[in-house]
């Protein structure tokens, strides 16, 4: 009997061993298949005696570091030691970022030549292996720029409609930018539709960003918008204009936000206050918005007030060069002085629930130089930034006209608009 209990003393560890081991074994394999050939590829290349050089690349996962990849390409701790202290000064490798993108190249003997990785969009940092340290350069990422033309009905809204057709929401924000100061995107109608003509920039076969749009048309409610990108020839400003060189810049923002957010409550002379439950006037807009939201100046001017205003709470307003004033109430959070000139589109403030509120969201107001409150969904001509410089219609004229046709015929046609002075 004892002899019996000997065995189960000896068995246990054994069986317990076996089981890290094949744990261990799992764990490595799933890791390994973060780079395109794993933990042999550098073996491999070491053991062929290639007549060329390899190239491998990934993106980094979620939670992983540069020593869990680069160890699966077997690399030693040393060598990845050696890469971190040589790149530090330009770029520190302890912090990769998920989904970010990485290339390594290995000789024909299986030596390191190169680790390359892209640090956004825009960067890359490159690591030159001269047998001794690594000779390392920021650089400017290199893009495939493709021009498209997009066109499409809207169902539901802009956001929904361009992500149906497989566009990102960079684009929207993009195309909003252009057309905030004529539409207001909380009143777009099933049955408006936009032609745009678009930069895109691809790398590794992949949309990355949005370049520049050239040209956007937009019908509203049944009246048609445009905007033609054109570059001064005399000091390279770039700018936006409709068909008549006029700036679709204007001096009020349709909105305070980089977006039209849900409008929860309107302008009114009679309106029942949610919390006094008293009817009295509401002479603004209330915009639906999570809290935080950055609220931005729908126009340049100077902060007249700043700080707590009963129950309007947080409290910013602005007086405008025109003589109109802006106000924006029950904000959480104010970023700007009393005093302070502040420009079109500038964060003042966040979205909050400050004062008399049931919740987070924005009252804003215009005001005329009488005083007299305006409603600004009512507010269609704005008066706007300066037109295209009378010497120069007719370039502009020409790059209008070739883009009108283009949007018309619903195709982009590069030959025909290499003639163009439109900006790179």
């Amino acid at each position: 009997m004892k002899r019996r209990s000997l065995w189960w003393v000896f068995l246990v560890p054994i069986f317990v061993g076996c089981v890290l081991l094949s744990y261990q074994s799992e764990s490595k394999t799933e890791l390994t298949a973060v780079g395109v050939e794993g933990a042999q590829s550098k073996a491999v290349a070491e053991g062929a005696g290639l007549d060329s050089t390899s190239l491998f690349d990934g993106r980094f996962p979620r939670g992983s570091t540069i020593q869990d990849v680069l160890m699966q390409y077997s690399f030693s701790s040393e060598e990845v030691h050696q890469l971190i202290a040589d790149t530090r000064l330009i770029y520190n490798l302890n912090r990769v970022r998920e989904g970010n993108r990485y290339q390594i190249e290995f000789g024909k003997y299986g030596e390191t030549l190169s680790f390359e990785y892209e640090i956004s969009d825009d960067e890359a940092l490159i690591a030159q292996f001269d047998g001794y340290s690594y000779q390392v350069i920021r650089k400017a990422v290199e893009f495939e720029t493709v021009r498209e033309h997009i066109s499409g009905a809207i169902s539901g809204s802009l956001w929904e409609t361009l992500t149906e057709l497989g566009e990102k929401e960079g684009l929207v924000m993009a195309m909003a930018e252009i057309l905030q100061w004529d539409i207001d995107f909380t009143r777009v109608y099933e049955g408006d539709f936009f032609k745009l003509i678009v930069d895109k920039k691809f790398r590794h076969g992949e949309l990355v960003k949005y370049g520049e749009i050239q040209a956007v048309q937009f019908n509203n409610a049944g009246k048609d918008f445009f905007g033609f990108r054109f570059v001064n020839p005399r000091d390279g400003k770039v700018g936006y204009f409709d068909q008549k060189g006029r700036s679709v810049r204007k001096a009020f923002l349709r909105v305070p936000f980089r977006f039209s957010p849900r409008i929860s409550s309107g302008f009114s002379y009679n309106r029942l206050h949610p919390i006094l439950k008293k009817r009295r006037p509401h002479l603004g807009l209330d915009f639906a918005a999570p809290k935080g939201t950055s609220v931005l100046a729908s126009a340049s001017g100077t902060v007249v007030v700043s700080g707590w205003n009963g129950g309007f709470g947080k409290f910013v307003k602005l007086r405008h060069g025109n003589g109109y004033q802006t106000s924006y109430g029950h904000l959480s959070r104010i970023r700007v002085k009393r005093g302070a000139r502040v420009a079109q589109g500038q964060i003042i403030g966040n979205v909050g629930s400050t004062g008399l509120s049931t919740g987070a969201h924005l009252d804003y107001r215009v005001q005329d130089k009488r005083g007299i409150y305006l409603n600004p969904r009512k507010r269609i001509a704005w008066p706007s930034d300066r037109p295209v410089d009378k010497r120069y219609l007719d370039a502009y004229s020409a790059v209008r006209d070739g883009y009108s046709m283009q949007l018309e015929e619903g195709l982009y046609d590069q030959g025909k608009a290499e003639g163009f002075e439109l900006a790179e």
